[in-house]
Protein backbone atom coordinates (compact mmCIF):
# COMPACT_ATOMS: atom_id res chain seq x y z
CA UNK A 1 0.00 0.00 0.00
CA UNK A 2 1.52 3.36 -0.84
CA UNK A 3 1.68 6.13 1.90
CA UNK A 4 2.45 9.83 2.06
CA UNK A 5 2.75 12.36 4.37
CA UNK A 6 0.86 15.69 4.35
CA UNK A 7 1.26 18.73 6.27
CA UNK A 8 -2.02 19.59 8.29
CA UNK A 9 -1.50 23.17 6.48
CA UNK A 10 -1.57 21.67 3.36
CA UNK A 11 -4.49 19.73 3.78
CA UNK A 12 -6.27 22.52 4.23
CA UNK A 13 -5.04 23.25 0.33
CA UNK A 14 -5.91 19.84 -0.28
CA UNK A 15 -9.85 20.50 0.65
CA UNK A 16 -9.42 23.53 -1.25
CA UNK A 17 -8.63 22.15 -4.12
CA UNK A 18 -10.81 19.50 -4.47
CA UNK A 19 -13.66 21.52 -3.57
CA UNK A 20 -13.13 23.64 -6.88
CA UNK A 21 -13.17 19.89 -8.69
CA UNK A 22 -16.12 18.08 -7.03
CA UNK A 23 -18.87 18.18 -4.45
CA UNK A 24 -17.06 17.46 -0.65
CA UNK A 25 -18.86 16.51 2.16
CA UNK A 26 -16.44 17.45 5.53
CA UNK A 27 -17.21 17.61 9.33
CA UNK A 28 -18.26 21.71 9.55
CA UNK A 29 -19.03 23.74 13.02
CA UNK A 30 -22.50 25.46 12.11
CA UNK A 31 -23.13 29.20 14.05
CA UNK A 32 -24.55 27.05 16.70
CA UNK A 33 -21.15 25.67 17.57
CA UNK A 34 -22.10 21.93 16.47
CA UNK A 35 -20.84 19.60 14.07
CA UNK A 36 -22.32 18.12 10.95
CA UNK A 37 -21.26 16.93 7.57
CA UNK A 38 -21.75 19.38 5.28
CA UNK A 39 -21.19 20.28 1.89
CA UNK A 40 -17.94 22.46 1.60
CA UNK A 41 -16.92 25.46 -0.35
CA UNK A 42 -13.98 25.46 0.89
CA UNK A 43 -11.78 24.88 3.76
CA UNK A 44 -12.87 27.71 6.14
CA UNK A 45 -14.39 26.07 8.46
CA UNK A 46 -13.65 22.18 8.21
CA UNK A 47 -13.04 20.17 11.60
CA UNK A 48 -9.68 18.24 10.59
CA UNK A 49 -9.78 16.43 14.28
CA UNK A 50 -11.46 12.93 14.47
CA UNK A 51 -15.57 13.23 14.52
CA UNK A 52 -17.99 10.81 14.77
CA UNK A 53 -21.58 12.21 13.65
CA UNK A 54 -24.74 11.27 14.93
CA UNK A 55 -27.26 12.78 12.54
CA UNK A 56 -27.12 13.02 9.42
CA UNK A 57 -25.91 9.88 9.24
CA UNK A 58 -23.56 9.35 5.84
CA UNK A 59 -26.17 6.55 5.17
CA UNK A 60 -28.73 9.10 5.27
CA UNK A 61 -26.42 11.86 3.45
CA UNK A 62 -25.69 9.04 0.75
CA UNK A 63 -29.65 7.88 -0.02
CA UNK A 64 -32.07 10.31 2.07
CA UNK A 65 -34.65 8.49 4.80
CA UNK A 66 -36.63 9.07 1.71
CA UNK A 67 -35.40 7.75 -1.24
CA UNK A 68 -37.68 8.61 -4.97
CA UNK A 69 -37.10 5.17 -7.24
CA UNK A 70 -39.66 5.71 -9.85
CA UNK A 71 -41.95 8.19 -11.52
CA UNK A 72 -45.03 7.77 -13.11
CA UNK A 73 -47.39 9.84 -15.47
CA UNK A 74 -50.34 8.69 -16.96
CA UNK A 75 -50.72 10.19 -20.67
CA UNK A 76 -53.36 8.99 -22.96
CA UNK A 77 -53.24 5.51 -22.66
CA UNK A 78 -49.93 5.26 -21.87
CA UNK A 79 -48.21 4.93 -18.42
CA UNK A 80 -44.43 6.97 -18.73
CA UNK A 81 -42.27 5.19 -16.06
CA UNK A 82 -38.82 7.82 -15.06
CA UNK A 83 -36.04 6.30 -13.11
CA UNK A 84 -34.99 8.72 -10.17
CA UNK A 85 -30.81 7.86 -10.49
CA UNK A 86 -29.43 11.12 -10.18
CA UNK A 87 -26.45 10.47 -8.56
CA UNK A 88 -23.42 13.43 -8.29
CA UNK A 89 -19.52 12.67 -7.35
CA UNK A 90 -18.58 13.03 -4.08
CA UNK A 91 -16.11 13.18 -1.85
CA UNK A 92 -16.35 12.28 2.34
CA UNK A 93 -13.96 14.16 4.02
CA UNK A 94 -13.26 12.63 7.28
CA UNK A 95 -15.22 9.58 8.24
CA UNK A 96 -14.35 7.51 11.18
CA UNK A 97 -13.52 3.70 10.71
CA UNK A 98 -16.75 2.93 12.15
CA UNK A 99 -18.84 4.82 8.86
CA UNK A 100 -16.35 3.24 6.62
CA UNK A 101 -17.40 -0.63 7.62
CA UNK A 102 -20.93 0.38 7.90
CA UNK A 103 -20.48 1.09 4.38
CA UNK A 104 -18.92 -2.05 3.88
CA UNK A 105 -21.76 -3.94 5.89
CA UNK A 106 -24.15 -1.97 3.71
CA UNK A 107 -22.37 -2.77 0.17
CA UNK A 108 -22.70 -7.05 1.32
CA UNK A 109 -26.42 -6.67 2.28
CA UNK A 110 -27.02 -4.12 -1.43
CA UNK A 111 -24.71 -5.34 -3.84
CA UNK A 112 -23.08 -8.86 -2.71
CA UNK A 113 -25.68 -11.44 -2.84
CA UNK A 114 -27.90 -12.48 -5.92
CA UNK A 115 -29.78 -9.19 -6.54
CA UNK A 116 -27.80 -6.29 -6.65
CA UNK A 117 -29.76 -2.83 -5.71
CA UNK A 118 -29.50 -0.81 -8.57
CA UNK A 119 -30.23 2.20 -6.91
CA UNK A 120 -27.40 1.93 -4.08
CA UNK A 121 -24.67 0.47 -6.54
CA UNK A 122 -25.26 3.86 -8.64
CA UNK A 123 -24.89 6.28 -5.46
CA UNK A 124 -21.84 4.04 -4.26
CA UNK A 125 -19.57 4.17 -6.86
CA UNK A 126 -19.75 7.81 -7.44
CA UNK A 127 -18.35 8.68 -4.11
CA UNK A 128 -14.52 8.71 -2.68
CA UNK A 129 -14.44 7.62 1.06
CA UNK A 130 -11.37 10.09 2.61
CA UNK A 131 -11.22 8.65 6.25
CA UNK A 132 -9.01 9.92 9.25
CA UNK A 133 -7.98 7.63 11.78
CA UNK A 134 -9.47 8.44 15.74
CA UNK A 135 -6.16 8.83 17.48
CA UNK A 136 -8.43 9.80 20.07
CA UNK A 137 -12.33 8.32 20.50
CA UNK A 138 -14.54 11.14 19.69
CA UNK A 139 -16.71 10.47 22.78
CA UNK A 140 -16.95 7.95 25.59
CA UNK A 141 -19.78 5.55 24.07
CA UNK A 142 -16.84 4.09 20.96
CA UNK A 143 -16.32 0.97 21.70
CA UNK A 144 -14.73 0.17 17.85
CA UNK A 145 -11.81 -1.82 19.32
CA UNK A 146 -13.75 -4.07 21.17
CA UNK A 147 -15.65 -5.22 17.73
CA UNK A 148 -12.06 -5.96 16.18
CA UNK A 149 -12.93 -2.83 13.44
CA UNK A 150 -10.85 0.04 14.09
CA UNK A 151 -10.10 2.69 14.59
CA UNK A 152 -7.26 1.93 11.86
CA UNK A 153 -8.57 0.33 9.07
CA UNK A 154 -7.04 -2.28 6.32
CA UNK A 155 -9.71 -1.88 3.32
CA UNK A 156 -12.86 -0.04 2.26
CA UNK A 157 -11.31 3.60 2.46
CA UNK A 158 -9.82 5.67 -0.63
CA UNK A 159 -7.40 7.29 1.23
CA UNK A 160 -7.04 7.08 5.16
CA UNK A 161 -5.32 9.42 7.39
CA UNK A 162 -3.72 9.23 10.70
CA UNK A 163 -3.17 12.13 12.60
CA UNK A 164 0.63 12.77 13.61
CA UNK A 165 1.40 15.91 15.35
CA UNK A 166 1.55 19.12 12.71
CA UNK A 167 1.35 16.29 10.32
CA UNK A 168 -1.04 13.49 8.36
CA UNK A 169 0.38 9.70 8.09
CA UNK A 170 -1.70 8.74 4.37
CA UNK A 171 -2.23 5.45 2.98
CA UNK A 172 -3.50 5.21 -0.34
CA UNK A 173 -6.45 2.32 -0.68
CA UNK A 174 -7.53 2.57 -4.12
CA UNK A 175 -7.03 3.86 -7.53
CA UNK A 176 -9.42 6.75 -6.94
CA UNK A 177 -7.15 7.90 -3.99
CA UNK A 178 -4.44 7.32 -5.93
CA UNK A 179 -5.58 9.76 -8.39
CA UNK A 180 -6.15 12.36 -5.98
CA UNK A 181 -2.16 12.41 -4.69
CA UNK A 182 -1.38 12.71 -8.08
CA UNK A 183 -3.38 15.47 -8.66
CA UNK A 184 -1.77 17.29 -6.04
CA UNK A 185 1.71 15.20 -5.54
CA UNK A 186 3.51 18.91 -4.81
CA UNK A 187 1.48 19.15 -1.17
CA UNK A 188 2.38 14.91 -0.21
CA UNK A 189 6.10 14.06 0.84
CA UNK A 190 7.50 10.97 1.61
CA UNK A 191 7.29 8.74 4.40
CA UNK A 192 10.78 8.11 6.21
CA UNK A 193 9.60 6.01 9.59
CA UNK A 194 6.62 3.74 9.58
CA UNK A 195 7.34 3.03 13.41
CA UNK A 196 5.59 6.22 14.60
CA UNK A 197 2.11 5.73 13.18
CA UNK A 198 2.30 2.13 14.35
CA UNK A 199 2.58 2.69 17.73
CA UNK A 200 -0.28 5.64 17.33
CA UNK A 201 -2.59 2.80 15.79
CA UNK A 202 -2.34 0.32 19.11
CA UNK A 203 -2.20 2.95 21.40
CA UNK A 204 -5.37 4.30 19.67
CA UNK A 205 -6.80 0.50 19.54
CA UNK A 206 -6.43 0.20 23.45
CA UNK A 207 -8.55 3.19 24.00
CA UNK A 208 -11.65 1.46 22.27
CA UNK A 209 -12.03 -2.00 23.83
CA UNK A 210 -14.29 -2.24 26.35
CA UNK A 211 -13.49 -4.25 29.42
CA UNK A 212 -14.93 -7.62 29.92
CA UNK A 213 -16.73 -7.38 25.88
CA UNK A 214 -16.31 -9.83 24.17
CA UNK A 215 -18.99 -10.23 20.73
CA UNK A 216 -17.85 -13.39 19.76
CA UNK A 217 -18.55 -14.63 23.78
CA UNK A 218 -22.46 -13.20 22.71
CA UNK A 219 -22.89 -14.81 19.45
CA UNK A 220 -21.62 -17.98 20.37
CA UNK A 221 -23.74 -18.06 23.35
CA UNK A 222 -26.92 -17.13 21.08
CA UNK A 223 -26.22 -20.00 18.49
CA UNK A 224 -25.32 -22.64 21.17
CA UNK A 225 -28.05 -22.14 24.15
CA UNK A 226 -31.26 -20.43 24.12
CA UNK A 227 -30.81 -16.79 25.90
CA UNK A 228 -33.29 -16.08 28.63
CA UNK A 229 -36.14 -14.28 27.64
CA UNK A 230 -36.63 -12.19 31.33
CA UNK A 231 -33.46 -10.13 29.64
CA UNK A 232 -35.10 -9.30 26.46
CA UNK A 233 -38.07 -8.16 28.61
CA UNK A 234 -36.02 -6.14 31.18
CA UNK A 235 -34.42 -4.18 28.23
CA UNK A 236 -37.66 -3.64 26.07
CA UNK A 237 -39.51 -2.32 29.37
CA UNK A 238 -37.10 0.38 28.95
CA UNK A 239 -37.40 0.89 25.15
CA UNK A 240 -39.85 3.42 23.79
CA UNK A 241 -39.66 2.24 20.11
CA UNK A 242 -38.73 5.68 18.90
CA UNK A 243 -36.57 4.08 16.74
CA UNK A 244 -33.52 6.35 16.82
CA UNK A 245 -31.02 3.16 17.73
CA UNK A 246 -32.36 1.79 14.12
CA UNK A 247 -31.98 5.53 12.26
CA UNK A 248 -28.53 6.13 13.60
CA UNK A 249 -27.06 2.59 12.72
CA UNK A 250 -24.64 2.43 10.02
CA UNK A 251 -25.53 -0.99 9.14
CA UNK A 252 -29.17 -0.54 9.67
CA UNK A 253 -30.86 -1.51 6.09
CA UNK A 254 -34.42 -2.38 7.18
CA UNK A 255 -36.88 0.00 4.35
CA UNK A 256 -40.63 -0.43 3.38
CA UNK A 257 -41.35 0.51 -0.59
CA UNK A 258 -44.65 2.76 -0.88
CA UNK A 259 -46.21 4.45 -3.41
CA UNK A 260 -47.36 7.90 -3.09
CA UNK A 261 -49.47 9.78 -5.70
CA UNK A 262 -53.01 9.29 -7.85
CA UNK A 263 -54.46 7.55 -10.77
CA UNK A 264 -52.61 9.81 -12.90
CA UNK A 265 -49.18 10.07 -11.96
CA UNK A 266 -47.08 9.36 -8.76
CA UNK A 267 -44.17 8.51 -6.79
CA UNK A 268 -42.42 4.95 -5.58
CA UNK A 269 -40.45 5.91 -2.78
CA UNK A 270 -38.29 3.63 -0.90
CA UNK A 271 -38.57 4.53 3.30
CA UNK A 272 -36.12 3.93 5.93
CA UNK A 273 -38.32 1.48 8.58
CA UNK A 274 -37.07 0.52 11.97
CA UNK A 275 -37.41 -3.59 13.13
CA UNK A 276 -38.79 -2.08 16.49
CA UNK A 277 -41.35 -0.37 15.56
CA UNK A 278 -44.66 -2.56 15.66
CA UNK A 279 -45.70 -2.06 12.38
CA UNK A 280 -42.58 -3.21 10.39
CA UNK A 281 -44.27 -7.30 11.49
CA UNK A 282 -47.67 -6.44 11.22
CA UNK A 283 -48.77 -8.82 7.77
CA UNK A 284 -52.38 -9.05 5.53
CA UNK A 285 -55.16 -9.27 7.93
CA UNK A 286 -53.63 -6.92 10.74
CA UNK A 287 -51.57 -10.48 12.49
CA UNK A 288 -48.75 -9.45 13.86
CA UNK A 289 -46.10 -12.61 14.92
CA UNK A 290 -44.36 -10.28 17.06
CA UNK A 291 -46.57 -7.02 18.25
CA UNK A 292 -44.51 -7.70 21.80
CA UNK A 293 -41.89 -5.10 22.25
CA UNK A 294 -39.70 -8.21 23.68
CA UNK A 295 -39.73 -9.93 20.69
CA UNK A 296 -38.79 -7.16 18.81
CA UNK A 297 -36.10 -6.26 21.08
CA UNK A 298 -34.82 -10.56 20.65
CA UNK A 299 -35.42 -9.93 16.84
CA UNK A 300 -33.02 -6.34 17.05
CA UNK A 301 -30.26 -8.42 18.64
CA UNK A 302 -29.94 -11.50 17.43
CA UNK A 303 -30.16 -9.90 13.98
CA UNK A 304 -27.13 -7.33 14.73
CA UNK A 305 -24.96 -10.26 16.63
CA UNK A 306 -25.83 -13.84 15.58
CA UNK A 307 -28.12 -13.59 12.19
CA UNK A 308 -25.22 -11.36 10.39
CA UNK A 309 -22.50 -13.47 11.86
CA UNK A 310 -24.23 -16.29 9.98
CA UNK A 311 -24.67 -14.49 6.37
CA UNK A 312 -21.67 -11.99 6.55
CA UNK A 313 -19.17 -13.80 9.16
CA UNK A 314 -19.31 -10.45 10.99
CA UNK A 315 -21.39 -9.25 13.07
CA UNK A 316 -23.72 -5.91 12.32
CA UNK A 317 -22.13 -3.76 14.99
CA UNK A 318 -19.29 -1.98 13.98
CA UNK A 319 -18.90 -0.64 17.52
CA UNK A 320 -19.74 3.43 16.81
CA UNK A 321 -22.01 3.27 19.94
CA UNK A 322 -24.64 5.52 18.37
CA UNK A 323 -27.37 4.07 19.82
CA UNK A 324 -26.09 4.19 23.11
CA UNK A 325 -25.56 8.25 21.94
CA UNK A 326 -29.35 8.24 20.47
CA UNK A 327 -31.34 6.23 22.73
CA UNK A 328 -33.49 8.43 25.15
CA UNK A 329 -33.23 5.56 28.32
CA UNK A 330 -29.75 5.03 27.38
CA UNK A 331 -30.29 0.96 26.38
CA UNK A 332 -26.55 0.37 26.24
CA UNK A 333 -25.17 -2.91 23.92
CA UNK A 334 -21.83 -2.53 26.05
CA UNK A 335 -23.67 -3.70 28.69
CA UNK A 336 -26.46 -6.19 26.45
CA UNK A 337 -23.91 -8.49 25.18
CA UNK A 338 -21.69 -9.52 28.23
CA UNK A 339 -25.15 -10.14 29.83
CA UNK A 340 -26.19 -12.01 26.48
CA UNK A 341 -22.72 -13.93 27.12
CA UNK A 342 -23.65 -14.81 30.49
CA UNK A 343 -27.18 -16.42 29.24
CA UNK A 344 -29.08 -13.94 30.29
CA UNK A 345 -27.80 -13.83 33.87
CA UNK A 346 -26.22 -10.45 34.73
Amino acid sequence: MDTKLISKENTLKLINALTKEVKVLAPQKDEFGDIFFKEVKDSKNVILAPFKPLMPTVRELLFGQIKEMIRYKKESAEIKLEEMKNAEDTIFWGLPTCDINGLLYTDMFFMGREFCDSYYKEVREKIVLISVVCDTPPNKSCFCGSMADGPHLVEGFDLQLTPMGDDYFVEVGSAKGKKIIESNKDLFSEVKDKSVVERIWEEAHKKVIVKGLDKNAAIEKMDLDPIKETLFVEVSDRCISCGACNYVCPTCTCFNVIDVGSKEEGVRERVLDSCVFSGYFRMAGGHNPKEKQELRTKQRYYCKLLWDKEKYNDSGCVGCGRCLDSCPVDIDIKEVMPTIAAGGDK
